[in-house]
């Protein structure tokens, strides 16, 4: 089980560095708690799994690139390969959902398969849609396929792989994987918003100038603030806020490091600043949050 995500291992370009299953079986379970007390939430990130999601109890507000969507219990989200997301509880304390990543190449067989190359990578590969929301039927096949990873009963991967089928086809015969297909253009717009983040993630200790940002990118000052919140839902800057007190709550966990040590590990100019800044954040100081959840 997962908790507070602020703790996940990722790539400077916010690809998620988990092995999802194993070589043999590469698919996985994750039954997520978000608390919102605790200021839990599945930090942005990408990965070459694609994902089907299930919400168990609560409200999850998901973000796939600039879209939100919220989710309520009984609902879920099918989440495409190489798409950044994340997710936070929306308007409850508490939410619990099951997440699933799963290897195409589970579903798509090898690659020059009439399962990978009619029915599985031309929506997977080329990417047509970034999500799909899942509700009534297809939704209590992703929740049935949670249960079965969860209690891995006898042959329950080979349960697992006709499960995972029967939502793969039920999702092409809804056409629901066809529209809206990626262009060019939005590639391109993909890689720049990872690019930018990756240029925010090697620089977050240091002072960070926008004029620096936007000519990593090849973008004026304007353009590049306005496309990082089209694509992100914040600006630079908020988002290098946010980044920086993730990193301290991470920090936070190593009890031999003052709270002044961490303001400054993380670029923040003053301890005082960051103090006021994290409890505005999680609304508790660093000191009691230490206290209190590590």
């Amino acid at each position: 089980m997962r908790l507070a995500l602020t703790y996940i291992k990722l790539a400077k370009d916010l690809q998620e560095l988990t092995s999802h299953g194993s070589k043999s079986f590469p698919v996985a379970l994750y039954e997520t708690v978000l608390r919102l007390d605790r200021t839990d939430f599945l930090p942005l990130h990408w990965h070459k799994e694609i994902q089907f999601v299930y919400v168990k109890s609560g409200r999850i507000l998901y973000r796939v690139g600039h879209e939100s969507i919220v989710l309520e219990v009984g609902e879920g989200l099918f989440v495409n390969a190489g798409r950044l997301h994340e997710a936070k509880p929306f308007e409850v304390e508490k939410a619990i959902f099951y997440c699933i990543n799963v290897d195409p190449t589970v579903i798509a067989g090898h690659e020059e398969s009439i399962f990978a190359t009619q029915y599985v990578l031309p929506y997977v590969i080329e990417g047509r849609r970034s999500f799909v929301k899942l509700t009534g039927d297809v939704a209590c096949e992703v929740e049935g396929v949670a249960k079965l990873l969860k209690e891995r009963m006898r042959f329950f991967e080979l349960k697992v792989w006709r499960g995972l089928l029967q939502i793969w086809e039920s999702l092409l015969e809804q056409s629901t994987l066809m529209e809206e297909q990626l262009t060019i253009s939005n590639v391109v717009q993909h890689e720049r918003v990872k690019q930018m983040i990756d240029y925010l993630h090697t620089h977050y200790m240091e002072k960070v100038l926008l004029d620096e940002l936007a000519a990593h990118v090849f973008l004026s000052r304007a353009e590049c603030s306005r496309f990082f919140k089209k694509m992100v839902g914040m600006t630079p800057f908020e988002y290098l806020l946010h980044f920086r007190l993730q990193k301290s709550m991470e920090l936070l966990r190593n009890k031999e490091l003052s709270i002044t040590e961490i303001a400054a590990d993380t670029g923040f100019s003053t301890v005082s600043y960051y103090i006021e800044k994290f409890k505005e954040y999680t609304g508790y100081s660093p000191q009691a949050y230490r206290k209190e959840f590590l």
